[in-house]
């Protein structure tokens, strides 16, 4: 398991990356999980970064390989829950233009993870991302 401390800042995304990267090369993950960790954890580390209310604090990370399965954690301490796994779902059947902003990036990510978790508990916000490896 690998774990780390993030500032709460949009420039953490070089460090943030280069922590997932050690994670994949560490435990080998295949280029696909890669990138679908990479794709979701920015856009859940760009979230939190962007419309986390009540805090500054740092953002944590841990990544973990069980087997088949990768599962990275993000986790905040915050006094203002969001839910990501009841996100309003992107409206595809109306007009682009008509569209409100919001919700696509978190959309892809869904589609793309074989699971995705959300817990606030005691005051932390932790969203929790699993890919399963290919074998």
């Amino acid at each position: 398991m690998m774990r780390q401390q993030f500032d709460r800042d949009i420039r953490s995304l070089d460090a943030v990356f280069s922590f997932l990267h050690r994670f994949a090369e560490e435990e080998q993950l295949d280029a696909r999980a890669s990138y679908v960790l990479d794709l979701a954890v920015e856009e859940f580390f760009t979230n939190i970064v962007k419309y986390g209310r009540g805090t500054s604090s740092d953002v944590f990370l841990e990544a973990v390989r069980s087997g088949g399965t990768a599962t990275v954690r993000l986790e905040e301490q915050t006094s203002v829950p969001f839910d990501v796994t009841r996100a309003t779902q992107t409206q595809f059947d109306v007009p682009f233009a008509e569209r409100k902003p919001g919700g696509l990036g978190i959309h892809i990510a869904r589609e793309m993870l074989d699971g995705l978790a959300y817990e606030y508990v005691d005051g932390k916000s932790r969203i929790t991302l699993t890919k399963y490896l290919e074998t």
